[in-house]
């Protein structure tokens, strides 16, 4: 069993400023805390939402800011938002650009605009030595392709859901490949294989939340605490020791966040 006395780990991608928490999100902190959740990375999704994560992270040294556009409201952006985001991040600390990136599913923003913001991000991702958080659905080729433009920069892909041979690609890149609830359901084959084959030194843990819930809470909303049901599963789809992988992803997220 986790043993939180021990070992604590890092949920990677979860989005604690959304609205789902504004009833609970101390308790919320709190049971992550309890179940051995160490830090909490809090990407921004659009302008509106930087300060408040600001705020809500100052307040809290486990909790740590991004700041970025996310490709489903590419329609909502404007330039503008580019031109403030590079003011906000000289005046404003932070462990990563982002959330960042593309989302080809149906019914989303044009792909000329979601790839005119995702290639502005990751330029200033670059330029400023910070991480970039990629966001990736049905665009992973893209994605691969637009940071190859970028010698060096580094990041996560966050809920990863490309192939095996495309993460091997964006390791070789630089970037991390972010596992979370997704994989904790039986039917998610490719991507429990995935997950199982990558090298450990290469994963990250996340939730999402509220979002992408596990398994064991399937139409519930998602918190920091259940990324405990993630590490189990990992552990027990790559038979490797729960400990270890505990160790490693935990490294992994401070090498990249530098927390």
């Amino acid at each position: 069993m986790y043993n939180r006395g021990m070992y604590d780990i890092i949920d990677s991608h979860c989005h604690l400023d959304f609205d789902a928490f504004n009833c609970d999100r101390n308790a919320v902190i709190e049971r992550a805390c309890s179940k051995g959740i160490k830090h909490i990375v809090i990407p921004g999704v659009k302008r509106s939402s930087w300060r408040f994560i600001q705020e809500i992270c100052g307040n809290n040294t486990q909790l740590h800011a991004c700041y970025g556009l996310h490709p489903y409201l590419a329609g909502e952006h404007t330039d503008n938002d580019i031109i403030q985001l590079r003011q906000w991040l000289d005046d404003n600390d932070c462990v990563a650009v982002g959330e960042c990136g593309l989302d080809y599913r149906n019914n989303q923003a044009d792909k000329s605009v979601q790839l005119k913001f995702f290639n502005a991000q990751i330029e200033i991702a670059h330029t400023t030595s910070k991480p970039a958080v990629v966001h990736s659905v049905h665009a992973t080729e893209d994605v691969i392709n637009c940071i190859k433009n970028f010698p060096g920069l580094r990041g996560m892909v966050h809920s990863y859901s490309g192939s095996y041979e495309q993460a091997i690609h964006l390791i070789n890149l630089g970037f991390y490949i972010s596992i979370g609830g997704a994989i904790t359901y039986d039917n998610a084959k490719k991507l429990r294989a995935t997950a199982s084959e990558i090298p450990l030194e290469s994963i990250l843990l996340e939730t999402d939340a509220p979002d992408q819930p596990d398994a064991d809470h399937f139409n519930q909303r998602n918190e920091p605490a259940y990324l405990v049901n993630v590490l189990k599963c990992l552990s027990e789809l790559r038979d490797e020791p729960i400990e270890e992988i505990a160790k490693q992803t935990t490294r992994n997220a401070q090498n990249l966040f530098n927390i």
